[in-house]
């Protein structure tokens, strides 16, 4: 793990692999549990995987509080390694940082990967479109993450003091970037227009936080998107299925 200081902050950034580069931004959750995915994209790419400020151990300055804070930050992280025709990454919140970086530059992305993203509203003020996880009893949001849970939820019990602090101040940023307005940025779907690079958006087919449906309407948005369905996965297929989820990128990145 490095340190990178930019503007004031220091993001504790993971990197690994050789070129091309590859920026992978975390969802708001089961951060640890990327470990899998990320190995296996370091076998082709070199791989850029910052803690979004607040989340883990990395600090978040007072005045940093919405995901445009952090899309502009890792803007400025693109050219700060000096980063050119990045894949660029993004899981459900970490899909929505992506998104609004691309809507404001693509100067230094190449191409665009969306895994069960949120932050974008297609349907009307009272239509829930990304399920509230703060409202849902705890065993039903787990059963909509994960096809099966027991085999990605980490056992609490048996973790030391460190990981547990890091977990929820995971849990605590998610909810203080995505909580009002829900998940959402009212204005992004207006300028999905300006985002030309090539896109992918993988979706699990079992996910219950945000429907397969949103993510064909996500594809359909995009001016160059192509849409894959992942079986056997839910709102983090690249956790329950690394290596397919992983191909799947590795096809994307080398096709013309």
């Amino acid at each position: 793990m490095e340190r990178i200081e930019i503007g004031g902050i220091a993001i504790d950034t993971e990197i690994a692999g050789t070129s091309p580069p590859l920026l992978f931004l975390h969802g708001g959750d089961y951060v640890a549990q990327n470990r899998a995915f990320l190995d296996r994209l370091a076998a082709r790419f070199r791989v850029i995987a910052p803690r979004h400020p607040g989340f883990g151990h990395t600090p978040r300055p007072a005045w940093f509080r919405t995901v445009h804070d952090i899309a502009y930050l890792y803007l400025d992280l693109l050219d700060r390694l000096d980063l050119n025709d990045t894949v660029l990454v993004g899981s459900s919140l970490g899909g929505w940082i992506a998104l609004e970086m691309a809507v404001r530059s693509q100067s230094r992305i190449g191409r665009l990967v969306l895994i069960d993203s949120v932050g974008v509203k297609f349907g009307g003020r009272e239509e829930r479109e990304i399920a509230d996880i703060y409202a849902l009893p705890a065993d039903e949001v787990l059963a909509r993450t994960f096809a099966d849970p027991s085999l990605h939820v980490p056992d609490y019990s048996r973790l030391d003091d460190g990981e547990a602090l890091a977990i929820a101040r995971d849990r605590e940023a998610t909810s203080l970037y995505g909580w009002k307005p829900y998940m959402h940025d009212p204005a992004l779907v207006h300028w999905l227009h300006r985002i030309t690079r090539p896109a992918l958006v993988l979706w699990g087919e079992r996910d219950g936080i945000v429907a397969p449906s949103y993510g064909e309407r996500l594809a359909a948005a995009l001016p160059n998107a192509s849409l894959e369905n992942i079986e056997a996965a839910a709102h983090y297929p690249h956790i329950e299925t690394p290596d397919t989820v992983a191909a799947a990128i590795e096809r994307f990145a080398s096709s013309n």
